[in-house]
């Protein structure tokens, strides 16, 4: 097909005084292979050049973007870039990272007949450094094992569809947006829905380079990396109970607003109640019986539990968080 032929590709982009990294990614995104796209970004109330980089970007190369009188946050941000694009296929993008040459090109290839295509995330670099960081094996066996089709229910345990991989059909928006107000990310929700329309598929090849630093907003934090420390540690000194409650409280928040999709079926909801079950123990004192036979049911749709010896602690942690 000639370049007008060809479907119109949609980059959403939210920014937040990402004005640091933000040309290399955009170089990145217009030296894409795929000839046919747009740029759409939303920016979420800059203070530090972003704008001015986005204006020289929509005066230079086209690019559309539009910013938030008032801070929305990362998943509104998303959500308000994907309400702006105009393409029949939409590829999120972060502000920092930088895209190989053909990877619309290689998602829509692959993509068939599903809804959303991912690509495989474990190529990232620490900035400043430029060192590479190790990946995470399990995740990409995990992915090439159970991540394309309708994996609906280890979607509604944990997400491991990363946004900044992602490539879907237009029509996903209409099914997704908006985004409930309980999602803490954009990405899961998006592969949720997807795969219970023409499913998604995962895509086993580094597209981009993820840039990891502490500016970013998925960048691990000490009291996240502290969580690392043994269970029983933990127990002792009383740091679980409170970081299990907090973690239970977003679960719960993230799992009513799935129970809500018209698009599940009926043992779909009834997996819901059971990840329900599992993280209402967190909300109060006792030894959580129940809790643990469903965190028994629940383990092996986990992702970050794939082929884990660790497995056992996932109930666990149920059973004890109310100690």
């Amino acid at each position: 097909m000639t370049s007008p032929d060809l479907p119109l590709v949609s980059v959403a982009m939210a920014t937040c005084n990402g004005a640091r990294w933000l040309r290399e990614q955009l170089d990145s995104i217009y030296a894409q292979t795929w000839p046919r796209l747009e740029v759409v970004v939303s920016d979420d109330a800059s203070t530090d050049g972003t704008v001015e980089i986005l204006a020289r970007y929509a005066g230079e190369r086209g690019l559309r973007y539009e910013v938030n009188p008032a801070r929305l946050g990362l998943v509104k941000n998303f959500e308000r870039a994907l309400f702006l694009c105009r393409g029949a296929y939409v590829a999120l993008a972060d502000q920092d990272d930088v895209w190989k040459p053909h990877k619309i090109q290689t998602l829509i290839e692959r993509l068939g007949d599903a809804t959303l295509a991912y690509g495989n995330n474990q190529e990232y670099f620490a900035a400043g450094s430029g060192q590479r960081v190790d990946p995470r094996y399990d995740e990409i066996r995990f992915a090439r094992a159970f991540g394309s089709g309708h994996p609906t229910r280890y979607l509604l345990a944990e997400n491991w569809v990363v946004s900044h991989t992602i490539l879907f059909r237009r029509e996903l928006i209409a099914h997704a947006l908006p985004i409930p107000p309980h999602q803490a990310f954009h990405d899961g929700w998006l592969a949720l829905v997807a795969s219970k329309l023409g499913g998604i598929v995962y895509v086993d090849e580094h597209l981009q380079i993820y840039r990891v630093h502490e500016a970013s907003l998925t960048y691990p934090r000490p009291e996240e990396r502290a969580r690392q420390e043994s269970l029983l540690r933990a127990l002792l000194s009383g740091r679980f109970r409170a970081a299990w409650r907090r973690r239970c409280e977003a679960e719960l928040g993230r799992l009513k607003d799935a129970r809500g999709l018209p698009l599940l079926d009926a043992a779909e909801r009834e997996f819901v109640g059971e990840l329900i079950n599992y993280y209402r123990s967190g909300l109060s004192r006792g030894f959580h019986w129940r809790a643990f036979r469903s965190g028994l049911r629940v383990a092996p749709f986990v992702s970050t539990l794939h082929g884990s010896r660790t497995r056992w602690k996932f109930p666990l942690r149920a059973l004890l968080g109310g100690l």
